[in-house]
């Protein structure tokens, strides 16, 4: 075991400790994330969870009914804690300054992004890159991106990619945020060394999709 897979552990259980029911769901989510993270997601079984947070399998189903439930409720807890921690213009002014050559913004948001990563892991980008993974969730995951995801659509928007294209472009640049980000919560790489690699991953391209937007646009 990594040592951040400890240290995330060592946080969920004490979470145990807490009588509060809404603080209790909290750490059934967090061992859920983990779970996905560090073992997989075909690992992630009511019966494993129970044993991680130390408790009974009916308290789990209690909470989350279905694996569908679980799956909701990971990505729910990620995004909304990414929202949390940067406005819409926020973001918007550090894609608009970054490509403009200024990356101080974005490095700062990046390192926001990384907060959320060492409090929930990265098992929201997980789901988020295989939203097939059952009916249920691709039905919720098409809602979960009209709700947070708009805002990483603005820019590209404006700066003449087309819809589909800004899909495209979006799942992209999650995919490759996933990567480093499991390659940081694994020891992989550290902090700082992560965060560079992810910044000039993404910008090289959104670089090239606007590349191919100005050269079809002179033709």
């Amino acid at each position: 075991m990594t040592a951040a897979a400890q240290h995330r552990l060592n946080a969920i259980a004490e979470l145990a400790q807490r009588a509060s029911r809404e603080e209790r769901r909290e750490q059934l989510i967090k061992v859920a994330a983990y779970i996905v993270e560090f073992e997989g997601i075909d690992a992630l079984k009511h019966a494993r969870i129970a044993e991680l947070a130390g408790c009974g399998r009916p308290l789990v189903y209690s909470y989350f009914p279905k694996k569908s439930d679980l799956y909701f409720a990971i990505s729910e807890s990620f995004y909304q804690r990414l929202e949390q921690q940067f406005t819409c213009e926020e973001q918007y002014q550090a894609i608009k300054g970054f490509l403009a050559g200024d990356s101080s913004r974005s490095a700062s948001l990046e390192a926001l992004i990384w907060d959320v990563i060492d409090e929930y892991g990265c098992a929201g980008l997980i789901l988020r890159a295989v939203p097939e993974i059952n009916e249920d969730f691709s039905d919720y995951h098409r809602e979960l991106v009209a709700r947070y995801e708009f805002r990483w659509h603005r820019y590209f928007l404006e700066l003449g990619v087309d819809a589909l294209s800004a899909r495209l472009l979006l799942d992209n640049c999650t995919a490759v945020t996933k990567n480093f980000a499991l390659a940081y919560s694994r020891g992989e790489l550290d902090r700082g060394t992560s965060l560079r690699r992810t910044l000039a991953a993404l910008g090289a391209l959104i670089t090239l999709e606007i590349e191919r937007i100005q050269k079809r646009s002179k033709r």
